[in-house]
């Protein structure tokens, strides 16, 4: 009788600690999933339909040249990008930058500046797909801005490699244009890239909204695999 008190003692010490391990173990996963989500490749999203497509080719570049015309840069730069870096700060633009909502490689074809406006639209597109993502219980994940304000000369130089690079006048000319990698995203503080369309049908259907509300006109651009917005 006595050993099996002693062995019923023993038992007991023996699963308290255990117990406790399990309670922590259980809150870190509550705290980590509430805070943080979880990773794109868990959960399902939907592809586009036909008419999200359609959407998303309603207007095509001459709407998008038309509106940075009139609100944009009154004319191009028409020197190279070395040539227009040292006075670009005289026309009233600001330069973006990497920040929480997306990366902005090193860019060979365009320079990082736009209208004041339009950087500000850029930063709240990124603030609304993060709360898509947050609303969806996955984790912060930031695009990539691949295409900014070019010159006439970077403009003649990209279509060497761009199919879709107009031949004469470009929208982006004008300060309020920007391209995004359409497959392109990382995973807020971590540098690797992640290369899927569930992130970027995440983020077409937010920019199908913003353009829904006359904030921006998107053009989903196959060739290229990239996203073409003007800000309206």
């Amino acid at each position: 009788m006595k050993r099996r008190r002693k062995l019923f003692k023993l038992l007991v010490f023996a699963a308290i600690p255990i117990a406790f391990l399990l309670v922590y173990l259980a809150v870190r996963s509550i705290r980590t999933v509430g805070s943080k989500g979880v990773n794109i490749d868990q959960v399902p999203v939907p592809e586009l339909s036909s008419d999200e497509i359609n959407q998303l080719r309603k207007y095509d570049n001459s709407y998008h040249l038309a509106i940075a015309q009139s609100k944009g840069l009154p004319e191009p730069f028409a020197g190279n990008i070395k040539e227009t870096s040292l006075v670009i700060q005289n026309y009233g633009l600001v330069r973006i930058d990497d920040n929480k909502y997306y990366e902005l490689p090193l860019l060979t074809s365009s320079l990082p500046f736009l209208q004041p406006d339009a950087a500000e639209f850029l930063d709240i597109l990124g603030k609304r797909f993060e709360d898509r993502l947050n609303q969806q219980g996955i984790i912060a994940y930031r695009f990539s801005v691949t295409s900014v304000l070019r010159t006439e000369e970077s403009q003649k130089d990209l279509r060497k490699s761009n199919v879709n690079a107009t031949n004469n006048n470009s929208s982006h000319y004008y300060g309020r244009t920007f391209d995004i990698a359409q497959t392109r995203f990382f995973e807020r503080g971590n540098p690797e890239p992640v290369y899927t369309y569930r992130l970027r049908n995440i983020l077409l259907r937010e920019l199908i909204e913003m353009q829904n509300e006359g904030l921006c006109y998107v053009l989903l651009e196959s060739q290229t695999k990239c996203i073409h917005v003007t800000v309206r």
